[in-house]
């Protein structure tokens, strides 16, 4: 079998690229189609790790390997790790078309409609739509899925679980939102891998149950998640929490924890989640009357979340601006 492949071109964003420049790849190059499978493993550590720019670096080596030797199982999983780095990076459209890449191929791959690859790369498509803020198309691209309702609680599968959740939380479904994530919360806990780096479960519940009244729930779950990243996780994963505690905290201990998520996020290579936290915290100041700072950084948070390729995004940002913050 021949796989063509024609890699898409990834957008140059000038001074603060969302995707990091190309750099060497400290790991051994595969071997061959048949030493993919080790080297993604590896990839895929690093972007744990966020170090993005050797991730991505791998992982274009995976996608040209793999076209080479026309290995198309070697190009879904490819390009779909691809995808998850250009996600975490904050280029939205460069994720959106590795992660089509890699559907399209899914059919000739050999891999099962409704097994782990699959699973993954659902979860990654509609992870990025979400972060979009294209909530309808992430709905009907879950729905065409071959994936019922009880989802197994293999890892792919958890993270497809999380990645439900949130389509859940957006579509206005807190109840379902609430039952997957502290299903993944006790699956996480069984396997003894429950840390915010993998998923942040503790945070995305807090912010539901900070919006249906439950602000008790809420603070006492963030501030786990705030404590364990502190102790062990990275950057990224303590500006996520802290952003979220933000938002559960009223007044101004939240504005307080907002302001450090930006502040953390500002060292951290996860553009859209800086985006994303300079959005909250713009809110937040309108909330308090501090409307000229606001307007400052929300301008900032608008900037980038159009750089990310999120219209979702920035228009929360336009909203707030002109004195309809949600």
């Amino acid at each position: 079998m021949t796989v063509r492949h024609e890699g898409p071109r990834l957008t140059n964003h000038g001074r603060d690229p969302a995707v990091p420049h190309p750099r060497s790849v400290p790991l051994e190059p595969p071997r061959g189609a048949a030493d993919l499978p080790r080297y993604l493993r590896a990839l895929r550590r690093l972007g744990d790790a966020d170090d993005l720019a050797a991730a991505y670096a791998g992982c274009t080596i995976a996608v040209e390997v793999a076209g080479r030797e026309g290995d198309a199982a070697g190009l879904v999983a490819a390009y779909s790790q691809r995808s998850s780095v250009s996600r975490r990076s904050g280029d939205l459209p460069a994720a959106a078309r590795d992660a089509e890449a890699a559907a399209d191929l899914l059919a000739v791959s050999g891999a099962e409609p409704g097994g782990a690859t699959a699973a993954l790369l659902l979860s990654r498509r509609i992870a990025v739509l979400l972060d979009m803020g294209d909530v309808d198309r992430a709905g009907l691209l879950f729905a065409a899925a071959p994936f019922g309702g009880d989802l197994p609680d293999d890892p792919e599968f958890l993270l497809l679980r999380y990645v439900r959740g949130r389509l859940h939380g957006a579509a206005g479904r807190p109840g379902d939102a609430l039952a997957d994530w502290y299903r993944c919360g006790e699956r996480v806990a069984v396997r003894r891998f429950d840390h915010p780096g993998v998923l942040p479960w503790r945070s995305a519940a807090a912010d539901v149950l900070t919006g249906i009244g439950a602000a008790e729930a809420a603070e006492r779950l963030v501030a786990e998640e705030v404590a364990l990243t502190r102790r062990h996780g990275l950057a990224s994963a303590l500006g996520r929490a802290l952003r979220i505690q933000g938002r559960v905290l009223p007044g101004a201990a939240g504005l307080a924890r907002a302001e450090e998520a930006v502040r953390v996020l500002q060292g951290a290579p996860r553009r859209f989640e800086l985006a994303t936290a300079l959005v909250d915290l713009g809110e937040l100041l309108h909330q308090a009357k501090r409307r000229p700072q606001a307007r400052r950084v929300l301008r900032d948070g608008l900037e980038l979340a159009e750089r990310c390729g999120s219209p979702g995004l920035a228009a929360r940002a336009r909203r707030t601006t002109r004195g309809r913050a949600t």
